[in-house]
């Protein structure tokens, strides 16, 4: 409809042109035509008055009595418009003019030219000469508005027949876009048309087997390395019972290592089915409070190792009570925590605070320098991203921030990434103390 109504504006715009040029035009014509009129109507009174004059001449009458006699026998044509002059331009009678007269015309007796008789000053129009003149424009502005009308309607059939192909295009692209790929097709268009729309819902209907079999894979490739994780895990434990013992050092690496892959399948699956949008997500009644409280205990050791403060900064000094997914949030500050220490210096910090926003609860981490492009900061939360201006780690799964997002979207809420006020990364998480009714 937008696609429309330009293209009909931008063609009744040309209409009207089309129309007011010519009929502009058409007037100016008129109007020059009728100052010709005139012009050859003063000529022929002038010459027959030259020659009213001629004879009052030759009779020895006075000649400037003639204007006066002109002005009351003929007030509409040339009364009060006409002077006499002599041949050295003397004026004789009749009005005056800074002007060049209109029309000239010598009065002569014997052949010598006794005086000259000039129009000077613009014609009166006669009644009969505005009827005339109201009748043409009136003609004109008929033809001007009619000729309109019809280019008008011809530009509405052109608008309308030129933008529907258009407009079912967008239509078709956009149903694409929102993931429908069984549309209908109006084959009564253009031939150019219908095989676009027909090429657009192939490509669609290819588009969606190949993300349908993308997500499937993820999904169980997740599944897949689920279980080799878990196994390790248990391998690690009867190696730590071995006797002797292995070297401390390499046995920690081992369970860094193991951690790291049972994380990575666990961020992994959840990216997957949030993509399928089938996250599992169960709302109890929880305490934010105390979901940070247990992620610092979770990620202390870690930080600590690393020489990096993990505190809190805002909480609440009362119990406060949401209806969250106690372990997805969970696993969302494991997400974000994880993201950080990734990043953070040894003597570093990272901070975590929980704000009251109306009905709903701000969770905020901070940590330390060095910071991030603000451009570039929503593009943390893209699956498999890696920030290499924070000098992003080679054995990072580029997972964490994929994982907190589609925990919070699951959680209807939203996340977005800025600068932190003590250098480094802040993010930001809104997540409503109850879920939307369905």
């Amino acid at each position: 409809m937008r696609l429309f109504g330009k293209m009909f504006l931008t063609l009744a715009g040309q209409a009207l042109l089309a129309a007011v040029v010519p009929g502009g035009l058409l007037v100016w014509n008129m109007h020059m035509g009728q100052q010709i009129q005139l012009a050859q109507r003063d000529r022929e009174a002038l010459s027959g008055f030259a020659a009213t004059v001629a004879e009052a001449a030759r009779a020895g009458r006075p000649l400037e009595q003639l204007i006066p006699e002109l002005d009351r026998r003929d007030p509409d044509l040339l009364g009060g418009r006409v002077q006499l002059v002599r041949p050295d331009g003397t004026p004789i009678a009749g009005p005056g003019s800074a002007n060049a007269p209109r029309a000239e015309q010598p009065v002569q007796v014997d052949g010598r030219t006794v005086a000259v008789a000039r129009v000077v000053r613009e014609p009166r129009l006669t009644d009969e000469d505005r009827r005339y003149l109201a009748s043409q424009y009136l003609g004109l502005g008929a033809v001007m508005a009619g000729l309109f009308v019809l280019l008008l309607v011809a530009a509405y059939e052109i608008a309308r027949r030129w933008s529907r192909p258009q407009t079912d295009l967008f239509r078709l692209s956009r149903e694409v876009v929102h993931g429908e790929h069984d549309f209908e097709i109006d084959e009564s268009g253009p031939a150019e048309t219908v095989a676009t729309m027909k090429n657009l819902r192939r490509i669609a209907s290819q588009f969606n087997r190949l993300e349908t079999a993308r997500r499937t894979w993820l999904v169980s490739i997740a599944d897949e390395l689920k279980r080799p994780a878990e196994a390790l895990g248990g391998h690690l434990e009867k190696l730590a019972q071995q006797d002797p013992p292995v070297d401390p050092e390499l046995m920690s690496a081992l369970e860094e290592d193991n951690r790291r892959l049972g994380q990575m399948a666990e961020d992994l699956n959840a990216v997957a089915l949030a993509d399928l949008g089938r996250l599992p997500v169960n709302f109890q009644q929880v305490d934010p409070r105390a979901l940070i409280h247990n992620a610092i205990w979770s990620n202390r050791k870690r930080a600590d190792a690393n020489g990096v403060e993990l505190t809190t900064s805002t909480l609440p000094e009362y119990t406060v009570i949401v209806r969250w997914d106690g372990a997805r949030i969970e696993q969302l500050f494991s997400a974000l925590i994880e993201n950080s220490l990734r990043y953070t210096p040894k003597r570093g910090k990272i901070v975590l605070g929980l704000e009251s926003s109306r009905d709903a609860w701000r969770l905020i981490i901070d940590d330390s320098a060095p910071g991030v492009d603000v451009m570039l900061a929503q593009r943390l939360f893209e699956p498999f991203y890696r920030n290499t201006e924070r000098g992003e780690e080679s054995g990072a799964s580029g997972l964490g921030l994929a994982t907190a997002r589609a925990i919070v979207e699951a959680h209807h809420g939203r996340i977005e990434a800025s600068r932190s006020p003590i250098g480094g990364l802040r993010v930001t998480v809104v997540l409503p103390g109850e879920p939307p009714r369905a």
